[in-house]
């Protein structure tokens, strides 16, 4: 292969990569059933021990032509399948195609060249497998494709080696020709590693030279920037270096979030906060865009501070929920008073209808030259929802304080903010007629994940906080068998149910709406939900909720009107389930944020069965109409739970577990000097391989 081929394939794997990751939504179905096939054909047992036993041979054989033929093919096939795995969000699967190409290619991945080192190591790259790269490539070495210094020095950033992440990502500056703007950014984090902000500055100025658009201000990803399409300011591009150090620190805490690094996330988030004091200083926002707010929006004080938040508050309806508990920390004096200006462009809005309930408490600015003027400013006074700034050497988690704030408002007798209109309601009704839900009937809202979409599938990294629809047949049957309605909250990614008595598959009507949805959310009896963004939604108007299959490494703002019941996550290695002591307490909590990083732990995440699911909905129907007393404080199995979880009270806001969920698995409560501790109960589930 002449270098100039060599040179266009480097690259393929990844522009690949990001075309899928573009357009993931729509070729989801046809790239998903590739990585599915190719899953099965590869894991083990079956199909994969065949294949390994066919590779043995063909190695063995090497020098004939018929093996290197197969090798070939096998190593095509491999390539393959990483896109196809990396493409569909199956991470587990991509690390397991990734192990098995090293094992059968290894001179190929020793020697660092050729597509399939370099397609092996992005996909390390990509499902954020740096401590495996680290071991790879230790320590200095002389490679000589771009690509593949990137990955490594990138590895070694995350494993907070700078002076080795500083090496490779100079060699790989270099071997790009200076071009490469993501080289020239990583190796200015290598800087903030070591506080040395001058060189960084430096470096985050020439990759915006490189290319302008990257100097968009970042607070998270769920803001779905589009950076291609951004008209960096003069303003920015004359300062980018400076002002990118802000946006590089929330960036690598955000990636250490993502690893499920607490520790490391918090302390740059800290650092990003205290940056932001610094350049609060330095630069302000122009006095006729503060005149313009003044002018456009009645409640705006030009004698009080700007708090800016960005449009990551509105991409998701969860996050529009996040606002309520904002408000409820300003009442509750946990943020200073100012005013609080929300970005909330048309096509960056989850749900319109739920934001209109916001509008009376903030500046919503739906001006896209408005926003497009405010947004670089985020920077200065912005405010986003995963730290909030200590004195101390870590941020608080955002999550904690609004939980916090949950609870005290909930101690001082406070109702919901929002309440939902006449004329929602009016319309509200007329659409369940419509429905076919007669008038006065009670009814059930049952919310189930399902990752469509955000476009997860089996494996991905987010599939845990997943269900299967099949287990809530029996809870829906509790329900319409005492004259309740059903009605399925969701979208239309979701698996449809079956034709059932006094059941409406909302999601795939053709009257659904951001409305409707609204009005559901604000009027069922109870919901039944799991931790999702909806479930913050629902409580802003607080409605009743039942929450199953719940997992997540974030304090949760449930409502005192909110009964859960948790997944159980089961520890390979010590051959049990962890107690909740275990399970919510760090190093592991921060690991429930992906399966992918638990499964490096060896741990897993079951499913409720269907049987604790039905039980648990009886309880809270038995607890509503009076049949049941609900569990307080004063139950003896609710003091076994706070005991439990006395190293954060605030974990699950102000709700309460539900009693059948701990009666039956009672050694969730154990101490940790509880002898019964090591006995493993009897595994039940759906366990998965790694």
């Amino acid at each position: 292969m002449t270098a100039r081929l060599r040179k266009a394939a480097a690259g393929l794997g990844l522009r690949f990569y990001r075309l899928l990751i573009r357009i993931h939504h729509r070729i989801r179905p046809v790239v998903g059933s590739a990585a599915v096939f190719f899953d099965r054909t590869i894991e083990p047992g079956g199909a994969g021990d065949r294949l390994l036993s066919f590779a043995s041979w063909a190695i063995d054989r090497r020098h004939a032509l018929s093996a290197r033929s197969a090798l070939f093919i096998m190593r095509c096939g491999l390539m393959l399948a990483m896109q196809a795995q990396l493409g569909s969000g199956m991470k587990l699967s991509a690390v397991r195609s990734a192990r098995l190409t090293n094992l059968l290619y290894r001179p190929q991945i020793r020697n660092r060249r050729g597509l399939t080192a370099r397609l092996y190591f992005q996909a390390m790259l990509l499902t954020a497998n740096h401590e495996r790269v680290v071991r790879e490539v230790p320590a200095a070495e002389g490679i000589g494709d771009y690509f593949v210094n990137f990955v490594v020095g990138s590895a070694h950033l995350y494993a907070l080696h700078s002076d080795t992440a500083r090496y490779f990502l100079d060699r790989a500056v270099s071997l790009s020709g200076d071009r490469s703007s993501e080289a020239r950014r990583k190796l200015g984090c290598s800087y903030l590693l070591d506080d040395d902000y001058g060189p960084a500055a430096a470096h985050f100025q020439r990759a915006a030279e490189l290319f302008p658009p990257s100097v968009m201000a970042h607070h998270s990803y769920a803001g779905r920037y589009d950076i291609n399409k951004y008209r960096p300011k003069d303003w920015e591009m004359a300062d980018a270096g400076r002002l990118l150090i802000y946006d590089e620190l929330i960036r690598l805490g955000e990636e250490f979030y993502q690893q499920g690094r607490f520790h490391k996330a918090f302390r740059f988030y800290q650092r990003a906060h205290l940056y932001q004091r610094r350049l609060g200083g330095s630069f302000a926002i122009p006095g006729d865009l503060v005149n313009r707010l003044s002018k456009e929006f009645p409640r705006f004080d030009p004698d009080r501070p700007i708090r800016l938040l960005g449009y990551e508050w509105v991409t998701q309806i969860g996050h529009i929920g996040f606002l309520n508990w904002y408000l409820r920390m300003s009442r509750l004096g946990m943020i200073a008073a100012a005013n609080y200006v929300l970005l909330a462009p048309a096509d960056k809005v989850a749900n319109s209808a739920f934001l209109d309930y916001m509008e009376p408490f903030f500046c919503v600015v739906r001006d896209p030259d408005l926003v497009d003027e405010l947004f670089p400013y985020q920077r200065l006074v912005g405010d986003q929802f995963i730290s909030f700034p200590t004195d101390a050497e870590l941020a608080e988690p955002w999550a904690r304080i609004a939980a916090r704030a949950e609870v005290a408002w909930t101690e001082r007798g406070f109702g919901p903010l929002i309440t939902l209109s006449e004329e929602d309601r009016a319309f509200g009704r007329a659409t369940m007629t419509r429905l076919g839900v007669p008038e006065g009937c009670w009814y059930v809202g049952l919310h189930v994940r399902e990752g469509g979409y955000h476009g997860d599938m089996a494996g991905s990294a987010t599939s845990h906080r997943s269900a299967d629809i099949q287990d809530y047949l029996a809870a829906i049957k509790q329900i319409t068998s005492r004259g309740g309605w059903v009605i399925r909250l969701g979208d239309r990614s979701m698996t449809p149910l079956p034709k059932m008595i006094n059941v409406v598959d909302y999601v795939h009507s053709a009257e659904k709406s951001a409305r409707m949805d609204v009005f559901l959310i604000a009027t069922s009896r109870f919901v039944i939900g799991t931790t999702s963004g909806l479930t913050t939604a629902i409580a802003c108007f607080g409605t009743p909720m039942l929450l199953v299959n719940g997992i997540s490494s974030d304090c949760q703002l449930w409502t005192p009107e909110t009964d859960f019941v948790l997944k159980r996550v089961y520890d390979r290695r010590k051959e049990r389930y962890l107690t909740l002591r275990e399970t919510y307490r760090q190093p592991l909590h921060s690991l429930l944020i992906s399966s992918v990083v638990l499964a490096r732990q060896g741990c897993e995440v079951h499913n409720n069965s269907a049987e604790e699911i039905r039980a648990a909905v009886q309880y809270k129907l038995d607890c509503l109409d009076g049949i049941t007393p609900r569990a307080n404080e004063d139950h003896p199995m609710i003091a076994k739970y706070r005991a439990a979880l006395v190293q954060d009270p605030f974990l699950f806001g102000s709700a309460l577990p539900a009693l059948p969920f701990l009666e039956v698995h009672p050694e969730l409560l154990a101490r940790d000097d509880d002898p019964d501790l090591a006995r493993s109960p009897e595994v039940t589930g759906n366990r998965r391989a790694d």
